[in-house]
């Protein structure tokens, strides 16, 4: 029996959950975007903490933490062992989405930002500000680092890396948006105007985030690319 995953079934061609994956993202920052500016507010209004956006990230998570989870099912149950040795590799990866999903909720890396600055009395400024980007880098190249060291475990699923590498690009880019738009001094190198300086940061906020929504949408393709490899290997042992 096909099971299904809200917009697509188990089977589905890649291209057509790449396409809708991108355009149900697309329409959603696009309605983010115009729905702040008809209502007169700040640009990057639904993206904030408490924006419908931050709910739609924790879905899309979500989304491809059951899928990952699923792949670890099948790994595990699996008689081939090109499949079954990977079993480890997506559990690891399905729990480093958990997590993510719970950091955004949470706010879980702030949380770590505000913590470290009071345990070592660090002095707010616009470089220590710079902190909890550096904690969402840190989550970043720990996943790198521990897919490389499954580098060859792990290429029995090497037909779905285009999208991981889209990911990543778009997770890289949501980085730097987010070092630049909670810091005055990038805002202040394209303006010495103040109205204008919050504005730049407002957009670059609302460009940070979708950023993010996409490279979700990436690793949400990815990851149900890497399903079907697993199901269709197990299938055809």
């Amino acid at each position: 029996m096909k099971s299904h995953w809200l917009i697509f079934s188990e089977y589905s061609p890649i291209k057509q959950v790449l396409y809708k994956i991108l355009f149900i993202d697309s329409l959603l920052v696009a309605f983010a975007i115009s729905g702040a500016i008809a209502l007169g507010e700040p640009v990057d209004l639904h993206f904030r903490e408490e924006g419908f956006l931050t709910y739609v990230s924790c879905l899309q998570l979500l989304i491809a933490t059951a899928i990952a989870g699923k792949i670890f099912n099948i790994a595990r149950k699996s008689q081939n062992h090109q499949v079954n040795k990977n079993k480890i590799f997506w559990l690891v990866i399905s729990l480093g989405l958990l997590f993510l999903v719970l950091d955004e909720a949470l706010e879980i890396h702030e949380e770590i930002d505000f913590l470290l600055h009071d345990i070592f009395n660090i002095t707010q400024t616009n470089l220590t500000d710079l902190l909890d980007d550096l904690i969402v880098g840190m989550y970043i190249l720990l996943f790198i680092i521990y897919i490389f060291s499954q580098w060859k475990t792990i290429q029995l699923f090497k037909r779905s890396f285009t999208f991981f590498v889209a990911g990543f690009i778009f997770t890289g880019i949501m980085v730097i948006l987010d070092i630049a738009s909670h810091n005055s001094y990038i805002a202040s190198l394209l303006t010495s105007n103040p109205i204008q300086e919050q504005f730049f940061k407002q957009w670059l906020g609302a460009l940070e985030d979708a950023a993010k929504i996409y490279a979700e949408g990436m690793f949400i393709v990815g990851v149900y690319k890497c399903r079907q490899i697993a199901r269709l290997t197990t299938d055809y042992q």
